[in-house]
């Protein structure tokens, strides 16, 4: 995803076939004020017990039961990612934070208005960054959750709620290292079991009291977990500038993710989960599933290229999938609003010949629309046009 401070579009990364999966955040002044944590859950049938082997299947009570579908009420929409301030102040996966919901509190209320208004679709998808919800020891992770920032999600839950806005919710984010919400990486290294095993907990205990959300159409448990965490995207390792991947290997970052699905599927049995890609099944041709197996109900693709060039999708993919994040080459080509908004209408057209379930256009540095101004850039023009 491209985020960045202030205007949530300060940079990029470089990667192709077929284009750029730009993203980089930096934080640009923002300084970390709380301490961090996590509350620990377990994960399964039974609350804080621990995910079932990815060897056995999943017990029947963690299935979802009847046949379902992926029900999206439009087919575009919104990556919009969280609110700034009401001072137009980026404040990435810190929104939540209890001394910073005021602050963004009347934004999100500008914001949902004008996306209503303008008819710019009814799905949206948000980043949390679960950790910023979290009270977090330095050694072992996750404590508890902070009371007040769970009420300031339900809050943000009912904002959308009362728009008649459905959400695609991001609960885990690696992408700036000194947000609040950016997930601690090195629970993975092997080192930090206590670390990793809290993470779980922390997902049950946040997907039994809000999983079955009828604001959240589906969840994302990871942002792009294999250009994040792993060797995929081609990222540095720390302590180069972000963004950054601690470049685990494909095992390391599977298990984890099969191990948050098994967790959630667990914790809320009827809802849609996926972990977000833009490495595998855009870049590769044929795309590369396997590395998601036993790990998500759909496919979540992020695509930023000028000349888009999908692999045989409809053959290829054997789950729904929907376009998360849309735009041309970032920066130059998505900053070009004529070259944006041709981007977005190609995927917008082509979406049901190819069966994307929805194209949710990147909303970064006003690609969409300005609330000063009250209009739509092209790209927004081509989304209102369709929702």
């Amino acid at each position: 995803m491209v985020r960045g401070a202030a205007s949530r579009a300060p940079g990029a990364r470089t990667r192709s076939p077929g284009g750029r999966a730009g993203r980089r955040r930096l934080l640009a002044g923002w300084t970390v004020l709380l301490a961090l944590v996590a509350a620990g859950l377990g994960a399964c049938s039974r609350p804080g017990s621990p995910p079932p082997s990815a060897a056995s299947p999943l017990p029947g009570s963690c299935q979802p039961g009847s046949p379902r579908t992926l029900d999206l009420p439009s087919v575009v929409g919104l990556n919009y990612g969280e609110p700034d301030t009401v001072n137009g102040d980026w404040v990435g996966t810190a929104w939540l934070r209890p001394n910073v919901w005021p602050q963004v509190r009347p934004r999100l209320q500008q914001d949902l208005d004008f996306i209503v208004s303008h008819h710019l679709g009814e799905v949206q998808r948000i980043f949390i960054g679960l950790d910023q919800l979290m009270v977090w020891n330095r050694s072992t992770g996750f404590v508890r959750f902070d009371p007040v920032a769970l009420r300031n999600f339900q809050e943000a839950l009912d904002m959308f709620q009362a728009h008649h806005l459905k959400v695609i919710a991001v609960i885990f984010d690696q992408e700036v290292r000194s947000s609040p919400g950016n997930f601690h990486f090195q629970a993975l290294d092997g080192q930090h079991p206590a670390m990793r095993a809290g993470y779980l907990r922390a997902l049950d205990q946040f997907l039994r009291r809000f999983g079955s959300s009828p604001t959240v159409a589906a969840w994302d448990l990871f942002n792009e977990a294999y250009n994040s965490l792993g060797r995929e995207g081609g990222l540095p390792r720390p302590p180069a500038e972000d963004p950054v991947s601690p470049n685990y290997s494909d095992t390391v970052v599977h298990d984890w993710i099969r191990d948050l699905y098994r967790t959630a599927r667990c914790a809320a049995p009827r809802a849609w989960f996926t972990v977000s890609d833009t490495t595998e099944l855009y870049w590769k041709n044929p795309p590369d599933t396997s590395l998601y197996q036993g790990a998500v109900d759909f496919y979540d693709i992020h695509v930023y290229a000028s000349h888009p060039s999908p692999p045989d999708w409809p053959r290829e993919l054997h789950k729904p999938y929907l376009l998360g994040e849309v735009g041309a080459d970032y920066p130059a080509d998505f900053e070009n609003p004529a070259l944006n908004a041709g981007v977005v209408q190609w995927w917008v057209s082509h979406a049901s010949a190819l069966g994307v379930k929805a194209v949710l256009a990147h909303d970064a540095s006003g690609s969409i629309y300005s609330l000063r101004t009250g209009t739509l850039t092209a790209t927004g023009r081509v989304i209102a046009g369709v929702a």
